[in-house]
């Protein structure tokens, strides 16, 4: 009864309202607005009062779901969790990231608290949150300005095609992201990344001259496109350089995993090039078989070598049973011979 009250009120005074507007025009929008803003406070008031057969189950359950590990997260992390940044805050990065749900910071840090200022917004973009990031560059100082990307990125996704029928809110986040029309996959994805470090490295760029910062633009491939692990981080720009042998080639990078240069999308995997290089190596296996030819010639000949050197070794070792051997030679040589000796031992 009090909520239909409640309307019957509001209905009540925008009614009045609109009839003091026709005798009182020079007032009209002031009191249109007064109006609105008791019917708003109505309504919520109103929205407030449902009982639980008109309040959303989905939404009862994901706060009951949020309640319970936020219970669960105070019980594990005890006072000494939170003491280095219980009065201040020190970050490591400045982070831009996108707002999709499946990029968070325990795929960058596995200690953000304290350690990462995040900055959100629909393709991870510079220009359309400055201030928080002039915020973390400036007045919190951090070394690193780090730009991350996603694979299956909505908002690249939107901006490569036809977004004119979307809010103008959201219209005017797309707008800012410039890359080619019909460029929704890896490959639009990383020119955005490249074109935020651009910004952010134009921006601050005595920052960046002085060596106080560094612009780094990264992808976060949860879909291993990039055929280098599930979840992986790659680094792709540093401070505008994009070469991937040029960012090996820098010190920030020595001593990591720096980006391979042969890192594709996954229409065209990297995974085989190492399979493939021991190839080049048969023609070195070659060259020995061709020398091994006249090898195999030789010893087609050798075995003829073996029989004369037998011979010569039973000369040799005639001297020793001269008496059985030679005799035994010439029964060989003359078989007449054989019934003369025989008929001698009779």
């Amino acid at each position: 009864m009090n909520r239909h009250l409640l309307l019957l009120a509001a209905f009540a005074l925008l009614t009045s309202g609109q009839a003091r507007a026709a005798d009182a025009p020079v007032s009209t929008d002031v009191e249109k607005e007064k109006i609105r803003l008791i019917v708003k406070e109505v309504m919520r008031e109103y929205v407030g009062s449902l009982n639980k057969s008109h309040s959303s189950g989905g939404a009862k359950d994901i706060v009951r779901s949020l309640v319970q590990d936020n219970k669960t997260f105070v019980r594990t992390h005890k006072p000494a969790y939170f003491s280095h940044f219980l009065d201040s805050q020190h970050p490591r990065a400045t982070v831009v990231t996108c707002s999709d749900s499946r990029v968070h910071t325990h795929a960058l840090d596995a200690t953000p608290d304290g350690d990462l200022f995040m900055v959100r917004n629909i393709g991870n973009q510079i220009a359309t949150a400055e201030g928080s990031v002039e915020y973390g560059v400036h007045h919190l100082h951090t070394p690193l300005l780090l730009i991350v990307g996603h694979v299956a990125c909505g908002a690249i996704k939107a901006a490569s095609g036809d977004y004119s029928k979307e809010s103008p809110f959201i219209k005017r986040e797309l707008d800012s992201i410039q890359i080619p029309k019909g460029d929704s996959g890896l490959s639009g994805v990383k020119t955005n990344v490249n074109n935020q470090v651009r910004h952010a490295v134009g921006k601050f760029e005595e920052e960046v001259t002085k060596g106080s910062l560094t612009v780094i633009g990264a992808v976060y491939d949860f879909k291993d496109e990039m055929r280098q692990g599930q979840g992986k981080l790659h680094i792709i720009n540093v401070n505008g350089e994009n070469d991937p042998r040029r960012i090996a080639a820098l010190e920030i990078m020595q001593g990591l995993d720096a980006p391979d240069p042969h890192a594709v999308a996954a229409h065209a995997p990297r995974a085989p090039r190492p399979v493939a290089k021991p190839k080049p190596a048969a023609p070195v296996h070659e060259e020995p078989a061709e020398e091994a030819k006249p090898l195999k010639k030789s010893m087609i000949k050798l075995p003829e070598k073996p029989k004369d050197a037998g011979k010569d070794a039973h000369k040799a070792d005639e001297p020793k049973v001269a008496g059985k051997k030679k005799a035994a030679a010439e029964d060989e040589e003359d078989p007449h011979a054989k019934p003369a000796k025989k008929a001698e031992k009779h």
